[in-house]
């Protein structure tokens, strides 16, 4: 296939999105271990027991498994309230693996780029456009379809995880979904972070109206709103996706640094409401005390991040082809992540700082064509 000028070498930010996305979750573990946790703990059990969700053909984990490692799918997704309220379908922006190797204590993430073109099998679901068997498609496109077949409300969450399983050969145990709202309420109930903004922009709020946020240059106190801008803005920083990423991790880590200072218990009660409102898992309330065991793995963690090549391709639309030969060695250590055994990083061959991975036009797209 002929590339464009476009077409660019890429290998995303995994670990800087995965923290994004699972920020309210590990929030949740230092309300178990803090002094408040007697006191929230009615609130923390009801929140937890919100979130929990019936995944057809989940499993259900127990402490006393003797199992080497548990998988997990994170989708963020660009879902509202009120386009949940409407039951409309969702992509799923962000796409992250993680393998919580038990034995070494190592967490293996995994970033799927969210236009990778792969197999979706649409035959076991009800879903228009002529979507009835297996097809490549985007991968961002498997929450989307699926949650148009209404038959089970997690129809989309059940798709985005057998075409990761497929495509990745491994078992995923846990879906955690968390929508951008949950991000700015998470903010918001930490009274905003403090960001050194390297650039001056506007971007679109998380209801998707532009360039309705304003954010200075400088040292700033955002909102959550503001944060959710600043790290999504790519178009305007000129270090691109590379910029993104960093940002990412910038306020990440101011989330992490207000969290750890605050001592207040309506904060707390709070941030439960935001993971309450805006996360749909698998996982039940005693998963996470269990998980609790293994938090020493947060600071031994391996990434990869698929890398390939994007392009507009014979459809007219953006997609991203992943790179065979470098899939098949992020499967091959995911594989023995899953035994137990220890991984390392996979050198990296391409250079980030000249690539991008998605369409660079707009954020947003409609029912794709066909």
């Amino acid at each position: 296939m002929m590339e464009t000028r476009s077409a660019r070498k890429r290998q995303p930010s995994a670990g800087k999105m995965f923290m994004k996305v699972i920020a309210a979750l590990v929030l949740l573990v230092t309300i178990i271990g803090s002094g408040y946790a007697g006191a929230v703990f009615i609130k923390t059990q009801e929140t937890l027991a919100k979130t929990q969700i019936n995944i057809p053909g989940s499993k259900v984990s127990s402490k006393y498994d003797d199992v080497p490692s548990e998988s997990f799918l994170i989708l963020g997704t660009d879902e509202t309230k009120k386009s949940k309220e409407r039951n409309e379908p969702a992509r799923s922006d962000v796409m992250i693996v993680g393998i919580l190797n038990k034995k070494t204590e190592q967490l293996v993430l995994t970033s799927i780029p969210r236009d990778s073109l792969v197999n979706i099998d649409y035959s076991k679901y009800d879903v228009p456009y002529g979507k009835t068997g297996v097809e490549q498609d985007k991968i961002t496109h498997a929450h989307y379809f699926g949650s148009m077949d209404k038959s089970n409300s997690y129809n989309g969450i059940k798709l985005a995880r057998e075409t990761t399983e497929n495509l990745l050969g491994i078992q995923i145990d846990h879906v955690v979904k968390v929508n951008f709202q949950g991000f700015v309420q998470l903010i918001d109930a930490l009274d905003g972070v403090d960001i050194d903004v390297r650039y001056a922009f506007k971007e679109q709020d998380s209801k998707r109206k532009a360039g309705t946020v304003t954010v200075d240059k400088g040292m700033q106190h955002l909102t959550g709103e503001q944060a959710l801008a600043y790290v999504r803005n790519r178009h305007d920083d000129p270090l691109g996706d590379i910029g993104r990423g960093q940002k990412q991790m910038q306020v990440i880590q101011a989330v992490a640094k207000e969290a750890a200072s605050f001592r207040s218990l309506s904060a707390y009660r709070d941030i439960l409401d935001a993971v309450g409102d805006n996360v749909e898992t698998n996982l039940g309330p005693n998963d996470y005390t269990r998980l609790a065991d293994f938090t020493a793995a947060l600071r031994n963690t391996t990434e990869y991040q698929l890398a390939g090549e994007g392009y507009i391709g014979i459809s007219g639309k953006w997609e991203y082809h992943l790179d065979p030969n470098q899939l098949e060695q992020v499967k091959s250590n995911l594989a023995k992540a899953m035994q137990g055994q220890e991984v390392e990083p996979i050198k990296e061959e391409t250079d980030p700082a000249q690539s991008t991975t998605e369409e660079p036009v707009t954020e947003t797209e409609a029912v794709p064509a066909q």
